[in-house]
């Protein structure tokens, strides 16, 4: 196990009626800039709720809506451009990553006099951001409680991480996923079990403690994620699988040890190509196809998945079974099913490794390994 600093100062307010109380833990805030996305928060009554709890405590507010998925730096400028001219103290998404990466953004590009691509491309870090709070909508990436953000600009999907946009405070009221549709449900449990994923398949020994919470976490959420596919009103369910998707991110399952992170780098190359891919439900294709493709690397690992997080004897009959519960969950199989063709998985895979020569650390992938796993599952 290596040695590690953790620190992880997100206060979570968990439970019914959450968001109702939001605005009494931002007595220090006078001026807010509240940001959601395709509107289902202000049809559902969500908004016109966290309005009122700020309105109580006597903040003054302002709304941006239209967040899109896999958002956009365009649509966080605009964000930093309000939150710079009206002077705000605070940016508070509600919505699901969408919404709250886009804040993450924002917050880090009102304080910084460049263009926030920098943060992106150029390795520059993050070094002053404004406070950050959330109310959740939809449980999946993760990014209430991390340090992680991802953002689309010029037909590239990239990511970056500071302590500095890790969110101060996060409600996490499981009532209000219940109208999520099905297929959000489905893709948001395959976003939080792959972010643990990425974290769990590490050549470094001796992370015993770490790598058994990380499998009762997936299983947890195997278990839970099929209850909510029949029922999305089972609050006790959600309650589970919202835990689950709010620990995946936040870096605990991965303390101590080298995560590897192809597989998102993978998929990020798709969704970037097309927006409307959704990133669970590319995720449900790549991570099989990447188990596949990676299964000699480490056998003892990939054992250990097999038989702890699956209840199988081989690793063969270990990725059978993580692809029949994706099927399950109504997820896709196949790339061709989001209309990719051979021409497309060319430009993605050349793409995943442009910058970095190589992807991955459980083992470093070339853009003809990519693009190998893609053709795996066209």
């Amino acid at each position: 196990m290596l040695n590690f600093n953790y620190y992880n100062p997100t206060r979570i307010l968990f439970g019914k009626g959450e968001h109702t109380r939001i605005g009494s833990h931002l007595k220090n805030v006078s001026k807010v800039l509240i940001v959601y996305g395709g509107g289902s928060a202000l049809k559902n009554g969500t908004l016109s709720r966290v309005q009122s709890s700020l309105e109580a405590e006597g903040i003054e507010y302002f709304t941006i809506g239209g967040v899109r998925p896999n958002p956009t730096l365009e649509f966080a400028e605009k964000v930093k451009n309000i939150a710079v001219d009206s002077g705000l103290d605070c940016l508070l998404a509600v919505g699901g990553g969408s919404v709250i990466d886009t804040c993450k953004v924002a917050a880090a590009w009102a304080k910084y006099d460049g263009d926030a691509w920098d943060f992106f491309t150029k390795g520059l870090k993050i070094e002053k951001a404004l406070p950050i709070a959330t109310v959740l909508t939809l449980p999946a990436a993760g990014s209430e409680q991390s340090m992680r953000v991802v953002i689309n600009h010029n037909d590239l999907k990239l990511g970056t991480a500071s302590e500095k946009i890790r969110p101060m405070i996060s409600v996490v009221d499981p009532e209000l996923f219940f109208t999520l549709p099905k297929n959000q449900i489905a893709a948001g449990v395959v976003d939080m079990i792959s972010h643990i994923f990425e974290r769990y398949f590490t050549n470094t020994e001796h992370t015993d403690f770490i790598s058994s919470q990380a499998e009762a976490a997936i299983r947890t959420a195997m278990i839970y994620g099929p209850k909510l596919m029949e029922n999305p009103k089972d609050y006790d369910a959600w309650c589970q699988v919202a835990m689950v998707g709010s620990w995946a991110h936040n870096g605990y399952y991965g303390l101590g040890q080298v995560e590897d992170w192809a597989c998102h780098a993978m998929e990020h190359e798709l969704s970037a190509y097309d927006p409307k891919i959704t990133h669970g439900a590319g995720l449900a294709v790549i991570t099989p196809a990447w188990l596949r493709f990676v299964s000699n690397v480490n056998p003892s690992r990939m054992q250990r998945f097999a038989s702890e997080i699956m209840g199988k004897e081989t690793i063969e009959e270990g990725i059978n079974a993580l692809c029949d519960f994706y099927k399950a969950m109504g997820m896709p199989s196949r790339l061709s099913e989001f209309g990719l063709t051979k021409e497309a998985l060319e430009v993605c895979a050349k793409s995943a490794c442009e910058r970095t020569g190589m992807i991955g650390q459980f083992k470093k992938l070339t853009s003809e390994e990519v693009l190998s796993i893609y053709q795996s599952v066209h």
